[in-house]
């Protein structure tokens, strides 16, 4: 049954950070007990933003696949799901600090409100995602489990995830010194350049307006 619910997931489900190849590490990063410690943290955390909404917030830690470094976001039946892989667990570019933002991005998508993607399932598109993360989530979600060098490690969970991302796309690390000068003239519903992404990351962190490399007005 649990297998059936995951597929069903996989195929239903806004997919944020997809599956990428020979990226994963043979033995985990973060261990099995921390894994499922972080999800039971960031479900417990943030049911609040489930409840003003008036349905439940489910948040699984799939460990089946070690190579399966996704991560998802859905409503369904009254419910706010993510679900994160196992594989995300094997990244060498994933501490627990950013495991913790990749799911504060899941949580963007349910919580982050305009622009969607479609506008009946109200998910919110990766770019919103991205700036919901920052600007409402990893803050909270980081200084809640410990207030010591926060900043940095709110800086180096940004990081680490922009390289993440850059290593799924195979391109160049994105830099706070290196920004999209993309300019859309629509506002881009899929996956933004891991530059762009980084930059509104940092964006969101300062509050700052969300960049026009993907968000057109």
């Amino acid at each position: 049954m649990k297998i059936l619910l995951i597929l069903l997931f996989v195929i239903q489900a806004q997919a944020s950070f997809e599956k990428s190849r020979n990226l994963t590490t043979k033995h985990p990063v973060i261990s099995k007990i921390k894994f499922k410690r972080i999800i039971k943290y960031m479900q417990a955390e943030f049911q609040f933003l489930a409840e003003a909404n008036e349905e439940s917030l489910v948040i699984y830690g799939d460990w089946i696949d070690s190579t399966a470094d996704m991560a998802l976001a859905r409503r369904w039946d009254k419910s706010a799901q993510v679900l994160i892989y196992r594989g995300m667990a094997h990244r060498r570019e994933i501490d627990e600090d950013a495991l913790i933002l990749i799911i504060c991005h899941e949580l963007g998508h349910l919580y982050g409100d305009r622009p969607f993607k479609r506008e009946n399932d109200r998910v919110s598109v990766e770019g919103q995602a991205d700036y919901f993360a920052t600007r409402s989530c990893l803050r909270r979600a980081l200084s809640q489990r410990s207030e010591i060098n926060l900043e940095e490690r709110i800086e180096k969970s940004i990081h680490n995830v922009a390289r993440f991302l850059a290593n799924n796309w195979r391109v160049k690390i994105p830099q706070r010194s290196t920004p999209d000068l993309t300019v859309v003239d629509e506002t881009n519903l899929e996956h933004p350049h891991p530059q762009c992404r980084l930059d509104t990351y940092i964006a969101g962190l300062e509050d700052g307006l969300r960049p026009v490399c993907w968000y057109a007005k």
